[in-house]
């Protein structure tokens, strides 16, 4: 029994150090999913679309249809975008890097929105 529960016991050493790794490369990597892809984001307000062109620059494609042109940056594990004027917006931190065919809902002050990571420009 002895023996048994020290197997179990550097199974889960060792797959503590293999995930170690693993989450420190998420973190690092949190917005490479996004490059060359679209962020769809349906809500209250309708749909906007976020073309994220490449590692620094974003299109996005308002619910009434015009494009405002903007940047993105990976601070921490959190994606923070600023078109125009605005304040720059970041996400909640991400434990799951998104790419090209996840989705989630994001839970808000103004309500629910669902986000679909779509491959390519998709507007």
């Amino acid at each position: 029994m002895k023996l048994w529960c020290q197997r179990v016991a550097l199974a889960a050493a060792f797959a503590g150090l293999c995930q170690a790794p693993a989450a420190v490369a998420a973190s690092r990597n949190v917005g490479s999913g996004l490059i060359g892809n679209t962020v769809e984001l349906t809500g209250p307000a309708g749909k906007t679309s976020i073309y994220y062109v490449n590692r620094d620059d974003l299109v996005v494609r308002m619910p009434d249809g015009k494009k405002v042109r903007g940047w993105w940056r990976v601070k921490g594990r959190s994606i923070c975008t600023k078109t125009g004027d605005k304040p720059e917006n970041c996400t909640d931190p991400i434990d799951e890097p998104p790419v090209a065919g996840s989705s989630g809902v994001l839970t808000g002050p103004g309500g629910d929105i669902k986000w679909s990571v779509i491959e390519g420009r998709a507007f």
